[in-house]
């Protein structure tokens, strides 16, 4: 933790969570990329960290294949106390399992435990395929869940097999989703949201009208010239859920 003895923290945290395909479609020059990307975007996350004054930056990582796993299974870790480590790719594309198990941490007694406070969470999912479980009830109740209602929400759907309608229901909508069968291209573009949401998010109050959208991150990609257009998914998925125009996160769970 980044405190130093006798100081008084007046910064709350902001929790990266990245929600990564692990199949065994992912085998080879995926997984490889993906490994690439993640060491990549995690050392330029803590590079960011070391010139946020407004919060503190945690890291959060759960792959899923056959079931699901935490990377960082001791909770939350500071970016600049964590290591990456290569995942491996196998087994099929339980995005149910995922959603369910990233819901249950998504709480105040869990996940977004902090001292001084818990901005709202950047959410980040990958997957390069078509759900192989029942993720329609795990999605509709992580819906329910505020933190990840409100929460800034970005997808990826890697190559031509990814269904990218389904990742658009995820992140509330299909603006927020990037396909791309180019993975020099998902690399840089991963760092780009990572890093962009994090310094957005940061900044923002606590209120509904400084909500950040995944939509908005990929728009600012789009006004950069480093996405194009046919990057963005066209399957029509509007629904960012219902927000309310007056809300506070110490009423939260």
């Amino acid at each position: 933790m980044p405190n130093m003895p006798g100081k008084i923290e007046t910064r709350p945290d902001l929790t990266v969570f990245f929600v990564l395909d692990t199949s065994g479609s992912m085998e080879n020059e995926k997984i490889a990329t993906l490994n690439a990307a993640m060491v990549e975007t995690t050392k330029a996350l803590e590079e960011e960290a070391k010139h946020n004054g407004d919060a503190h930056i945690r890291i959060a990582i759960l792959e899923f294949n056959s079931g699901c796993n935490w990377i960082t299974y001791n909770g939350p870790e500071y970016i600049e106390d964590f290591i990456y480590s290569n995942l491996k790719a196998g087994g099929v594309t339980d995005i149910g399992s995922a959603l369910k198990e990233l819901e249950s941490k998504l709480h105040k007694d869990q996940y977004l435990n902090a001292t001084i406070g818990a901005k709202l969470p950047i959410i980040i999912f990958m997957t390069d395929g078509y759900p192989t479980d029942d993720y329609e009830d795990a999605l509709d109740s992580i819906k329910q869940n505020k933190w990840f209602r409100y929460a800034t929400k970005i997808g990826f759907a890697i190559g031509d097999d990814a269904d990218d309608k389904a990742i658009a229901e995820i992140v509330g909508n299909s603006e927020a989703v990037i396909k791309t069968d180019d993975l020099d291209k998902f690399k840089k573009l991963l760092k780009y949201v990572t890093i962009t949401s994090s310094k957005l998010q940061s900044q923002t109050k606590n209120d509904a009208g400084q909500l950040v959208t995944g939509g908005s991150v990929v728009s600012d990609a789009l006004n950069d010239g480093i996405l194009d257009d046919s990057d963005v998914s066209d399957s029509g998925v509007t629904d960012d859920g219902d927000i309310e125009e007056d809300w506070n996160l110490d009423d939260w769970e």
